[in-house]
Protein backbone atom coordinates (compact mmCIF):
# COMPACT_ATOMS: atom_id res chain seq x y z
CA UNK A 1 0.00 0.00 0.00
CA UNK A 2 1.35 3.41 -0.93
CA UNK A 3 2.07 6.01 1.72
CA UNK A 4 -0.78 8.32 2.61
CA UNK A 5 -0.70 11.80 1.14
CA UNK A 6 -0.62 14.77 3.54
CA UNK A 7 -4.00 16.00 4.67
CA UNK A 8 -5.23 18.84 2.47
CA UNK A 9 -6.30 21.55 4.94
CA UNK A 10 -7.59 24.05 2.38
CA UNK A 11 -11.26 23.68 3.37
CA UNK A 12 -13.25 21.72 5.97
CA UNK A 13 -16.95 21.06 5.30
CA UNK A 14 -19.46 19.81 7.85
CA UNK A 15 -22.72 18.30 6.55
CA UNK A 16 -25.62 18.33 9.01
CA UNK A 17 -28.94 16.72 7.97
CA UNK A 18 -31.77 18.43 9.83
CA UNK A 19 -35.39 17.37 10.29
CA UNK A 20 -37.37 19.34 12.87
CA UNK A 21 -34.35 20.03 15.10
CA UNK A 22 -35.11 23.62 16.13
CA UNK A 23 -34.54 22.75 19.79
CA UNK A 24 -30.99 21.57 19.06
CA UNK A 25 -29.66 23.91 16.38
CA UNK A 26 -28.58 26.78 18.63
CA UNK A 27 -26.60 24.41 20.85
CA UNK A 28 -25.16 22.72 17.77
CA UNK A 29 -23.90 26.08 16.49
CA UNK A 30 -22.49 27.01 19.91
CA UNK A 31 -20.43 23.80 20.03
CA UNK A 32 -19.38 23.74 16.37
CA UNK A 33 -18.01 27.31 16.14
CA UNK A 34 -15.05 26.73 18.53
CA UNK A 35 -14.20 23.55 16.61
CA UNK A 36 -14.06 25.44 13.30
CA UNK A 37 -11.48 27.82 14.74
CA UNK A 38 -9.25 25.15 16.25
CA UNK A 39 -8.82 22.48 13.55
CA UNK A 40 -6.30 24.37 11.43
CA UNK A 41 -8.05 24.67 8.05
CA UNK A 42 -7.73 27.69 5.76
CA UNK A 43 -11.51 27.80 5.29
CA UNK A 44 -14.47 26.11 6.92
CA UNK A 45 -18.16 25.73 6.16
CA UNK A 46 -21.20 24.19 7.83
CA UNK A 47 -23.90 22.97 5.45
CA UNK A 48 -27.28 22.50 7.15
CA UNK A 49 -29.63 20.41 4.99
CA UNK A 50 -33.27 20.81 5.99
CA UNK A 51 -35.06 17.60 5.02
CA UNK A 52 -38.52 19.13 4.78
CA UNK A 53 -38.52 20.51 8.34
CA UNK A 54 -41.88 21.82 9.52
CA UNK A 55 -40.78 23.56 12.73
CA UNK A 56 -38.59 26.66 13.10
CA UNK A 57 -35.44 24.89 11.82
CA UNK A 58 -35.35 26.67 8.45
CA UNK A 59 -35.87 30.10 10.00
CA UNK A 60 -32.97 29.40 12.36
CA UNK A 61 -30.78 28.23 9.47
CA UNK A 62 -31.52 31.50 7.62
CA UNK A 63 -30.48 33.45 10.70
CA UNK A 64 -27.27 31.45 11.13
CA UNK A 65 -26.36 32.09 7.49
CA UNK A 66 -26.99 35.83 7.80
CA UNK A 67 -24.90 36.07 10.98
CA UNK A 68 -21.96 33.86 9.97
CA UNK A 69 -20.74 33.41 6.36
CA UNK A 70 -19.35 29.98 7.26
CA UNK A 71 -22.90 28.65 7.50
CA UNK A 72 -24.90 27.62 4.46
CA UNK A 73 -28.36 26.13 4.16
CA UNK A 74 -30.12 23.83 1.72
CA UNK A 75 -33.87 23.33 1.93
CA UNK A 76 -35.37 20.24 0.31
CA UNK A 77 -38.89 20.37 -1.14
CA UNK A 78 -40.16 17.68 1.24
CA UNK A 79 -38.97 15.01 3.66
CA UNK A 80 -36.93 12.67 1.44
CA UNK A 81 -35.28 10.85 4.34
CA UNK A 82 -32.03 11.03 6.26
CA UNK A 83 -29.89 9.27 3.63
CA UNK A 84 -31.17 11.55 0.87
CA UNK A 85 -30.34 14.62 2.96
CA UNK A 86 -26.80 13.34 3.60
CA UNK A 87 -26.39 12.55 -0.11
CA UNK A 88 -27.51 16.06 -1.09
CA UNK A 89 -25.10 17.60 1.37
CA UNK A 90 -22.15 15.56 0.11
CA UNK A 91 -22.95 16.67 -3.44
CA UNK A 92 -22.98 20.36 -2.47
CA UNK A 93 -19.96 20.79 -0.20
CA UNK A 94 -16.68 22.37 -1.32
CA UNK A 95 -14.26 20.97 1.25
CA UNK A 96 -11.06 19.01 0.85
CA UNK A 97 -12.17 17.20 4.01
CA UNK A 98 -15.86 16.50 4.62
CA UNK A 99 -17.55 15.44 7.84
CA UNK A 100 -21.10 14.22 8.45
CA UNK A 101 -22.90 14.62 11.77
CA UNK A 102 -26.56 14.49 12.80
CA UNK A 103 -28.28 17.57 14.17
CA UNK A 104 -29.51 15.98 17.42
CA UNK A 105 -26.07 16.17 19.15
CA UNK A 106 -26.02 12.47 20.01
CA UNK A 107 -22.76 12.36 18.08
CA UNK A 108 -20.71 15.01 19.94
CA UNK A 109 -19.13 17.61 17.62
CA UNK A 110 -16.01 17.55 19.81
CA UNK A 111 -15.25 14.00 18.56
CA UNK A 112 -14.64 15.45 15.08
CA UNK A 113 -11.19 16.54 16.30
CA UNK A 114 -10.29 12.89 16.95
CA UNK A 115 -11.61 11.87 13.52
CA UNK A 116 -9.47 14.56 11.90
CA UNK A 117 -6.43 13.30 13.80
CA UNK A 118 -7.03 9.86 12.28
CA UNK A 119 -7.11 11.41 8.81
CA UNK A 120 -3.92 13.34 9.51
CA UNK A 121 -2.31 10.03 10.57
CA UNK A 122 -2.98 8.54 7.13
CA UNK A 123 -6.61 7.39 6.97
CA UNK A 124 -8.89 8.38 4.11
CA UNK A 125 -12.04 7.74 6.17
CA UNK A 126 -12.41 7.98 9.94
CA UNK A 127 -15.81 6.83 11.19
CA UNK A 128 -17.24 6.92 14.69
CA UNK A 129 -17.78 3.62 16.51
CA UNK A 130 -20.36 3.85 19.29
CA UNK A 131 -19.17 2.41 22.60
CA UNK A 132 -22.52 2.84 24.27
CA UNK A 133 -26.02 4.05 23.48
CA UNK A 134 -28.58 5.98 25.50
CA UNK A 135 -31.80 4.99 23.70
CA UNK A 136 -34.52 2.77 25.13
CA UNK A 137 -33.84 -0.94 25.67
CA UNK A 138 -36.02 -1.83 22.67
CA UNK A 139 -34.16 0.55 20.33
CA UNK A 140 -30.75 -0.52 21.66
CA UNK A 141 -31.64 -4.15 21.01
CA UNK A 142 -32.94 -3.29 17.54
CA UNK A 143 -29.76 -1.41 16.66
CA UNK A 144 -27.58 -4.23 18.04
CA UNK A 145 -29.43 -6.82 15.95
CA UNK A 146 -29.42 -4.60 12.86
CA UNK A 147 -25.67 -4.00 12.81
CA UNK A 148 -24.81 -7.65 13.41
CA UNK A 149 -27.32 -8.99 10.91
CA UNK A 150 -26.07 -6.49 8.36
CA UNK A 151 -22.44 -7.49 8.96
CA UNK A 152 -23.32 -11.18 8.68
CA UNK A 153 -25.31 -10.88 5.46
CA UNK A 154 -23.47 -8.12 3.61
CA UNK A 155 -21.15 -8.93 0.71
CA UNK A 156 -18.77 -6.20 1.94
CA UNK A 157 -17.34 -5.46 5.37
CA UNK A 158 -19.54 -2.79 6.94
CA UNK A 159 -18.22 -1.78 10.39
CA UNK A 160 -20.23 -2.74 13.47
CA UNK A 161 -21.89 0.03 15.51
CA UNK A 162 -20.86 2.73 13.04
CA UNK A 163 -23.36 5.13 11.51
CA UNK A 164 -22.94 8.05 9.14
CA UNK A 165 -20.86 10.09 11.63
CA UNK A 166 -17.46 10.36 9.96
CA UNK A 167 -14.75 12.46 8.32
CA UNK A 168 -13.67 11.73 4.74
CA UNK A 169 -11.10 13.05 2.31
CA UNK A 170 -12.40 14.60 -0.88
CA UNK A 171 -11.31 11.61 -3.00
CA UNK A 172 -13.68 9.35 -1.02
CA UNK A 173 -16.64 11.73 -1.34
CA UNK A 174 -16.01 12.06 -5.07
CA UNK A 175 -15.91 8.26 -5.42
CA UNK A 176 -19.22 7.92 -3.57
CA UNK A 177 -20.74 10.68 -5.72
CA UNK A 178 -19.84 8.86 -8.93
CA UNK A 179 -21.80 5.76 -7.93
CA UNK A 180 -25.10 5.55 -9.84
CA UNK A 181 -27.46 4.48 -7.04
CA UNK A 182 -30.48 6.70 -6.53
CA UNK A 183 -31.63 4.92 -3.35
CA UNK A 184 -28.57 5.34 -1.18
CA UNK A 185 -27.28 3.62 1.95
CA UNK A 186 -24.42 6.03 2.60
CA UNK A 187 -22.42 4.08 5.18
CA UNK A 188 -22.56 1.03 2.91
CA UNK A 189 -21.34 3.03 -0.09
CA UNK A 190 -18.63 4.51 2.09
CA UNK A 191 -17.41 1.01 2.92
CA UNK A 192 -17.82 -0.23 -0.67
CA UNK A 193 -15.51 2.37 -2.25
CA UNK A 194 -12.63 1.15 -0.09
CA UNK A 195 -9.63 3.39 0.71
CA UNK A 196 -7.95 3.41 4.12
CA UNK A 197 -10.71 3.38 6.74
CA UNK A 198 -10.32 3.44 10.53
CA UNK A 199 -12.82 3.46 13.39
CA UNK A 200 -12.64 5.87 16.32
CA UNK A 201 -14.56 4.86 19.45
CA UNK A 202 -16.65 7.41 21.31
CA UNK A 203 -19.49 7.57 23.82
CA UNK A 204 -22.80 8.45 22.23
CA UNK A 205 -24.70 11.12 24.14
CA UNK A 206 -28.45 11.40 24.72
CA UNK A 207 -30.37 13.86 22.56
CA UNK A 208 -29.77 17.41 23.70
CA UNK A 209 -33.49 18.21 23.38
CA UNK A 210 -36.62 16.99 21.67
CA UNK A 211 -37.59 13.49 20.64
CA UNK A 212 -36.01 11.17 18.12
CA UNK A 213 -37.34 11.29 14.56
CA UNK A 214 -35.79 7.89 13.85
CA UNK A 215 -37.98 5.09 15.16
CA UNK A 216 -38.41 1.40 14.51
CA UNK A 217 -40.08 2.01 11.13
CA UNK A 218 -37.19 4.16 9.91
CA UNK A 219 -34.71 1.61 11.24
CA UNK A 220 -36.46 -1.17 9.33
CA UNK A 221 -36.39 0.92 6.14
CA UNK A 222 -32.67 1.51 6.64
CA UNK A 223 -32.11 -2.19 7.29
CA UNK A 224 -33.96 -3.04 4.08
CA UNK A 225 -31.76 -0.65 2.11
CA UNK A 226 -28.61 -2.09 3.63
CA UNK A 227 -29.68 -5.69 3.08
CA UNK A 228 -30.97 -5.43 -0.48
CA UNK A 229 -28.23 -3.04 -1.66
CA UNK A 230 -25.23 -4.99 -0.41
CA UNK A 231 -26.25 -8.63 -0.16
CA UNK A 232 -27.40 -11.48 -2.37
CA UNK A 233 -28.29 -13.55 0.70
CA UNK A 234 -32.09 -13.23 0.21
CA UNK A 235 -31.83 -14.82 -3.24
CA UNK A 236 -29.57 -17.56 -1.89
CA UNK A 237 -32.04 -18.24 0.91
CA UNK A 238 -34.80 -18.62 -1.67
CA UNK A 239 -32.68 -21.07 -3.62
CA UNK A 240 -32.00 -23.10 -0.49
CA UNK A 241 -35.65 -23.09 0.54
CA UNK A 242 -36.65 -24.08 -2.98
CA UNK A 243 -34.38 -27.12 -2.87
CA UNK A 244 -35.47 -27.93 0.70
CA UNK A 245 -39.19 -27.77 -0.11
CA UNK A 246 -38.68 -29.82 -3.28
CA UNK A 247 -36.76 -32.43 -1.30
CA UNK A 248 -39.42 -32.50 1.39
CA UNK A 249 -42.15 -32.91 -1.21
CA UNK A 250 -40.20 -35.79 -2.77
CA UNK A 251 -39.85 -37.54 0.60
CA UNK A 252 -43.55 -37.06 1.41
CA UNK A 253 -44.48 -38.41 -2.01
CA UNK A 254 -42.21 -41.43 -1.49
CA UNK A 255 -43.74 -42.00 1.93
CA UNK A 256 -47.26 -42.02 0.52
CA UNK A 257 -46.21 -44.34 -2.28
CA UNK A 258 -44.81 -46.83 0.24
CA UNK A 259 -47.91 -46.46 2.43
CA UNK A 260 -50.20 -47.23 -0.51
CA UNK A 261 -47.98 -50.12 -1.58
CA UNK A 262 -47.64 -51.88 1.78
CA UNK A 263 -50.41 -50.49 4.01
CA UNK A 264 -53.87 -49.10 3.80
CA UNK A 265 -53.90 -45.72 2.06
CA UNK A 266 -54.11 -42.98 4.74
CA UNK A 267 -56.69 -40.19 4.48
CA UNK A 268 -55.13 -37.51 2.27
CA UNK A 269 -57.37 -34.45 2.59
CA UNK A 270 -55.69 -32.79 5.65
CA UNK A 271 -52.25 -33.44 4.21
CA UNK A 272 -53.33 -31.97 0.89
CA UNK A 273 -54.67 -28.79 2.50
CA UNK A 274 -51.53 -28.35 4.65
CA UNK A 275 -49.33 -28.86 1.61
CA UNK A 276 -51.27 -26.28 -0.43
CA UNK A 277 -51.09 -23.68 2.32
CA UNK A 278 -47.41 -24.37 2.98
CA UNK A 279 -46.37 -24.20 -0.65
CA UNK A 280 -48.57 -21.14 -1.21
CA UNK A 281 -46.85 -19.33 1.66
CA UNK A 282 -43.40 -20.26 0.35
CA UNK A 283 -44.31 -19.00 -3.12
CA UNK A 284 -45.58 -15.69 -1.73
CA UNK A 285 -42.35 -15.31 0.24
CA UNK A 286 -40.31 -15.95 -2.88
CA UNK A 287 -42.36 -13.48 -4.90
CA UNK A 288 -42.02 -10.84 -2.19
CA UNK A 289 -38.22 -11.01 -2.15
CA UNK A 290 -37.98 -11.13 -5.94
CA UNK A 291 -40.45 -8.24 -6.12
CA UNK A 292 -38.26 -6.16 -3.81
CA UNK A 293 -35.30 -6.55 -6.15
CA UNK A 294 -37.48 -5.85 -9.20
CA UNK A 295 -38.90 -2.72 -7.58
CA UNK A 296 -35.42 -1.45 -6.81
CA UNK A 297 -34.33 -2.14 -10.37
CA UNK A 298 -37.38 -0.26 -11.68
CA UNK A 299 -36.74 2.62 -9.29
CA UNK A 300 -33.12 2.82 -10.44
CA UNK A 301 -34.16 2.76 -14.11
CA UNK A 302 -36.20 5.94 -13.59
CA UNK A 303 -33.01 7.77 -12.51
CA UNK A 304 -34.80 10.10 -10.14
CA UNK A 305 -32.50 12.20 -7.93
CA UNK A 306 -32.23 11.32 -4.25
CA UNK A 307 -33.87 14.64 -3.36
CA UNK A 308 -35.03 17.93 -4.86
CA UNK A 309 -33.56 21.20 -3.58
CA UNK A 310 -36.06 24.02 -3.08
CA UNK A 311 -33.68 26.73 -1.95
CA UNK A 312 -30.07 27.48 -1.09
CA UNK A 313 -29.19 30.14 1.46
CA UNK A 314 -25.93 31.56 2.73
CA UNK A 315 -22.59 32.19 1.07
CA UNK A 316 -22.97 31.83 -2.72
CA UNK A 317 -26.48 30.54 -2.13
CA UNK A 318 -29.16 31.01 -4.74
CA UNK A 319 -32.10 32.18 -2.69
CA UNK A 320 -35.02 32.91 -5.01
CA UNK A 321 -36.81 36.24 -4.68
CA UNK A 322 -39.80 36.40 -2.42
Amino acid sequence: MSAASPLDRSCFSLVVPVFNEAENLEELRRRVIPLLGSIGFDATEVLLVSDGSRDESEAMIRRFCSEDPRFRGIFLTRNFGHQAAVTTGLAEVRGSVIAVIDGDLQDPPEVLASLLEALAAGADVAYGVRRNRTESVVLRLAYWLFYRLQARLSSIQIPLDAGDFCCMRRCVVDAIGRLPETRRFVRGLRAWVGYRQVGVEYDRAPRYAGTSKYGIRSLLRLAYDGLFSFSDIPVKILQFLGFAVSGLALLVGLGYFLAVLFFDSPPGFPTLIISIWFLGGVQLLFLGVIGEYLHRTYEQSMSRPSAVVRERVGSSGESPPG
